[in-house]
């Protein structure tokens, strides 16, 4: 991790935490005191399977993905673009070891928060707020991939996520990386590829499940 990324000043964190919540600068100062800003390069780990966690990364740039492992496989749980709060969430709520690992894709620029500490000291609007965020999004997150799962084919998953997921991560995020998240082979994913195009200029492809 490299932390040569300014520290951001009360102002420009509350412009970055507007949106996902409208605070002043007043607000978003206390937490300056538990930030400081922070870079991955492409495939180092924010968090690994393992850690217990009390800290998130609030990413200002990048792609990042959440993985567990199946059978000694990596297997993608979620994907993230910024800006978006990374974190394995199930270890920060339940104080456990984390079951998923958290790397970036890309390089990634941001904030790593002691995320417990600050709302233990600074219980308030702000600390609720974020606390709120990440159970909705983290639970988002983990429905969407529900639902593209249960999409019978990989065609059909294929386009549910072109359908879902933000225009960075179907841009930026690499096929096989694509391919764990759907559940399917790379291979499966080039073939559904290679007929999607037959389809330019011809009828849609199949809709998602």
């Amino acid at each position: 991790m490299n932390t040569t990324t300014a520290q951001p000043t009360a102002a420009q964190l509350a412009a970055y935490l507007g949106q996902w919540v409208a605070v002043d600068e007043q607000v978003a100062a206390p937490l300056l005191r538990h930030l400081r800003p922070c870079r991955y390069e492409r495939g180092e780990h924010f968090f690994q399977i393992g850690d217990t966690v009390d800290e998130l990364v609030l990413l200002r740039d990048g792609l990042v993905r959440s993985y567990y492992l199946h059978d000694d496989r990596e297997v993608n749980l979620r994907l993230l673009s910024a800006p978006a709060a990374a974190m394995p969430y199930n270890s920060y709520l339940t104080q456990t070891p984390a079951d998923e690992s958290l790397q970036a894709m890309t390089a990634v620029e941001g904030y790593r928060v002691r995320f417990r500490a600050f709302c233990r000291e600074q219980p308030g609007l702000l600390a609720e707020t974020m606390q709120r965020k990440l159970a909705e999004r983290h639970f988002l997150a983990l429905q969407r991939r529900l639902r593209m799962l249960q999409s019978r084919s990989a065609a059909q998953r294929y386009a549910f996520f072109l359908a879902h997921m933000e225009p960075e991560i179907i841009a930026g995020t690499p096929a096989y990386q694509v391919a764990s998240y759907l559940g399917i082979t790379p291979e499966s994913l080039s073939r559904v590829k290679a007929d999607l195009e037959k389809y330019q200029g011809g009828p849609a492809p199949p809709e998602a499940g």
